[in-house]
């Protein structure tokens, strides 16, 4: 067992040294379909010496070949209903994001519960707000990705900290380099720029301004028709394109001009942390979003902020003013807001949660 909660000196560099635990994450994703931030957190957590995670996976896009899959050295794919307590070590921490998934269970006991609320329960996801009292009363720690959450919810009394999304930057820093160009991209007329977008084609996507960009000239690639969402815009200068695996999304980033995260801004959206975003930093493009709060708090100074009436204007000045200097800071940015350094907080914190526990039952 790893010491609790110390910080000793090796060559006069802090090192932190967790308590052991596997960190295991319900069925509620097919680990294949969308990379996001459920499987970011769990590679990352799988990192941090002395902790192992589990992935319940759902297994609705793509099955298994085995019932159990050993994607490192600590980090597993469980199917349902396999009994993986040979894999436990240490303290056994369930970690959900899931509203729905607040009275899990595996059978077994779970020594330590975070809920990671990660999108605020409005609009869209207005169905889950019943559900949110009840992670509350499960959870030991509560994770939240925007302030909008935090804030709503730091004086109730349960140990919460910000967790937002984050880069995985040497994936995407890929981009930054020739790639060579996917068969299934447009071509374009001399001078015409490329204006990407790669996610879910979900009801808070602005597809008027989407629009009112293509019918400025510039030709529009969307990326992420699936199962679970299709969406096809009659345009000429628009090109919507099947959702594609994780491995190969730089060699699309590379080809863009300029990212966009074109989100209506409704009460949902106010708690909304795109990890599409930190991923376009990484790639050192321009982006262009709405002027969502998480990013006008937070990234201001490499974000250019559009709607409907200045899209055109604020594309030409993106475009125009792209320069190593501003691919530097992007890149900073990015590398700030890796999911490495996400994990080790959230490990850090429930270290120091369970700290408090012990605690209290010692007085």
């Amino acid at each position: 067992m790893l010491n609790w909660l110390l910080r000793r000196k090796q060559r006069e560099n802090p090192v932190f040294e967790s308590i052991e635990m596997t960190i295991v994450y319900p069925p509620a994703l097919d680990w294949n379909l969308l990379f996001q931030r459920p499987q970011q957190l769990m590679t990352a957590f799988s990192n941090i010496p002395g902790i192992r995670a589990i992935f319940i996976n759902e297994e609705t896009y793509r099955k298994q070949t085995r019932p159990i899959e050993k994607l490192n050295e600590n980090l597993f794919l469980v199917q349902k209903g396999v009994n993986y307590d040979h894999l436990v070590k240490g303290k056994k921490v369930l970690w959900f994001s899931n509203p729905g998934q607040y009275n899990y269970s595996d059978g077994r006991k779970f020594d330590f519960t975070v809920f990671d609320y990660l999108d605020n329960s409005a609009d869209e996801f207005a169905v889950w707000k019943s559900y949110i009292p009840k992670c509350f009363d499960r959870a030991d720690l509560i994770a939240t990705t925007a302030k909008v959450m935090y804030e709503a919810h730091k004086h109730d009394g349960k140990p919460i900290f910000m967790c937002p999304n984050g880069a995985d930057y040497q994936h995407f820093e890929k981009a930054r380099t020739i790639l060579p160009k996917p068969a299934d991209l447009p071509d374009v007329h001399d001078g015409q720029k490329i204006v990407g977008f790669h996610g879910a084609m979900a009801s808070w996507v602005d597809y008027s301004l989407i629009t009112a960009i293509a019918d400025k000239g510039y030709r529009v690639v969307l990326i992420g028709n699936n199962a679970l969402y299709q969406k096809n815009i009659v345009h000429p200068n628009v090109t919507c394109l099947p959702h594609k695996d994780y491995k190969v999304l730089p060699a699309y980033i590379a080809q863009f001009d300029v990212c966009i995260v074109p989100f209506k801004l409704t009460e949902m959206i106010r708690g909304c942390d795109p990890i599409k975003y930190y991923e376009y930093l990484s790639a050192g493009k321009p982006v262009l979003t709405t002027r969502m709060e998480e990013i006008v708090h937070k990234y201001s100074d490499v974000t250019y902020f559009m709607n409907q009436h200045n899209c055109g204007v604020m594309l030409e000045k993106a475009i125009r003013e792209n320069s190593a200097s501003k691919i530097a800071a992007r890149v900073r940015v990015a590398k700030s807001n890796s999911w490495d350094g996400r994990a080790m907080d959230a490990v850090k914190m429930i270290n120091q949660v369970i700290g408090g526990m012990r605690n209290e039952k010692d007085i």
